[in-house]
């Protein structure tokens, strides 16, 4: 009997081995999908892993935030210069993103791609490293779209230039 579990002891730990590289395995691919999302952009629905395969801003905002209303400007520039895709997610009912004041509408258009965020926005803000869902928060993903910048709190234009710098040259 002591032979028999000696035997097992290897065998034991091979099989542990082989479960722990199966969970390391899908682990690493599930961290590769947690970033893709499905939103409305009001006439459809964008997948963000459909999207061209870039640099992407994405931005995460509402209408009644201050810091988030001054980021918009610095956000449509940078969509104009195609630098980066840039993605704001509007956490708020799609009424409240049209009652924005009218520079905030008219930094939403295209290039930009503005969509509706979740009802429940946590868990979303939660798998883009922002589990406390403070905003304004921006993240940056390289063409992999893997996070390789991000920001909680207001962005500057340096800010934003450093980071697409950053995840550009990855």
């Amino acid at each position: 009997m002591i032979h028999a579990a000696r035997a097992s002891v290897p065998q034991s730990l091979a099989l542990l081995a082989g479960l722990f590289a199966s969970v390391t395995v899908n682990a690493e691919i599930g961290t590769k999908n947690t970033l893709d999302f499905e939103l409305s952009n009001g006439r459809q629905f964008i997948k963000l892993s459909q999207l061209p395969a870039q640099t992407t801003v994405i931005n995460f905002w509402r209408s009644d935030c201050p810091p988030c209303v001054r980021e918009m400007p610095i956000l449509a520039e940078l969509a104009k210069s195609r630098q980066a895709q840039i993605v704001t997610i509007a956490l708020q009912k799609p009424v409240e993103t049209l009652n924005a004041p009218e520079f905030i509408q008219a930094a939403l258009h295209a290039p930009v791609v503005s969509l509706s965020g979740p009802g429940q926005p946590r868990g979303l803000l939660a798998r883009f490293g922002n589990p406390a869902g403070a905003l304004p928060h921006t993240v940056v993903l390289d063409a992999q779209r893997q996070p390789c910048a991000q920001r909680t709190g207001e962005i500057t234009p340096e800010w934003l230039n450093n980071a697409i710098a950053r995840c550009t040259s990855s």
